[in-house]
């Protein structure tokens, strides 16, 4: 968790040494849903599933219109295969959870002057770093994570020693929103923000099924009856065989929070400037509609 956070909370030290140049400085928090798309959930966008979310950060007006913002978010994703809408997802029978940590740096541009109009929509983009650990409950109740299982025979001979994949990665923030200005001071805004990922396994799920005497005899029974769950249906679903397709591999995972926001403008007094206004501006006008 140190590794994710150190180098948001360091962008958002300089965003605070950053305001004796005149520039304003907001804090925001946000509450909502995350959701992930991938080889348990198909549908690009649903709130099927979806889970909790919370970020919280602070954002420096380079402009009027243009802003760089750091935050951590905190999220929790899963699907499982029971609610899928095909006949391989509800034959394969596989599930995950997972905690999403996250900080990142974000690039964040009003469409409209929000000194001019309350409502305005906005873009987002930037880069962000996340720590992903899978896991799922076996068929007595019992948690177990999924990484260190290797359900596709990572780190196995027979499969050409593929790398276990890694649960801290980078990823690539971006998004809309729409904000509205209270007061001089205080916004509230809808947002969505889509998280590109470069890994196929925030679901432990990605490419081929591998023979199951393999797998049992290099990782335990464990990593052999949660690679296929087909076997604990009722009636119960053969193995299709090692080497048949498990996931799709030519697509990466991604996730997305659906989240309000709320900010608030701090007081450039009490970070010692004595001024109260942005820009050179002794005050900022208040919106119209």
């Amino acid at each position: 968790m140190k590794k994710i956070v150190l180098p948001v909370f360091t962008a958002l030290a300089l965003i605070y040494s950053s305001v004796s140049h005149g520039q304003r400085l907001h804090a925001h928090i946000m509450a909502g849903t995350a959701n992930y798309n991938g080889d348990l959930q198909a549908r690009r966008y649903t709130l099927s599933q979806s889970q909790l979310a919370l970020s919280g950060g602070l954002t420096f007006e380079l402009t009027e219109k243009l802003y760089l913002r750091g935050e951590i978010s905190y999220a929790k994703v899963g699907a499982d295969d029971k609610f899928g809408k095909t006949q391989f997802q509800l034959r394969r029978n596989l599930s995950f959870q997972s905690v999403v940590y996250e900080g990142n740096l974000l690039a964040e541009y009003d469409i409209l002057n929000i000194n001019e109009r309350r409502i305005v929509p906005y873009v987002f983009a930037g880069v962000g770093l996340f720590h992903f650990s899978p896991y799922t409950y076996d068929s007595v109740g019992r948690k177990t994570y999924l990484q260190n299982l290797g359900t596709e025979g990572q780190g196995l001979p027979e499969y050409g020693n593929k790398p276990t994949y890694s649960k801290l990665q980078l990823n690539i923030p971006l998004g809309a929103g729409i904000k509205f200005a209270l007061s001089e001071n205080i916004r509230v805004g809808l947002e969505i923000g889509l998280r590109y990922l470069f890994t196929d396994y925030l679901d432990d799920v990605s490419g081929t099924y591998v023979d199951l005497d393999i797998l049992r005899a290099a990782r335990g029974s464990r990593s052999a009856s949660l690679s296929y769950r087909g076997d604990e249906l009722k009636p119960a679903v053969a193995f299709p065989g090692a080497g048949r397709r498990r996931g799709n591999s030519g697509a990466k995972d991604f996730y997305y929070f659906s989240m309000v926001r709320f900010s608030y403008r701090l007081p450039f007094e009490i970070f010692g400037s004595g001024s109260s206004g942005s820009y050179g501006k002794s005050s900022v006008a208040c919106p119209r509609f």
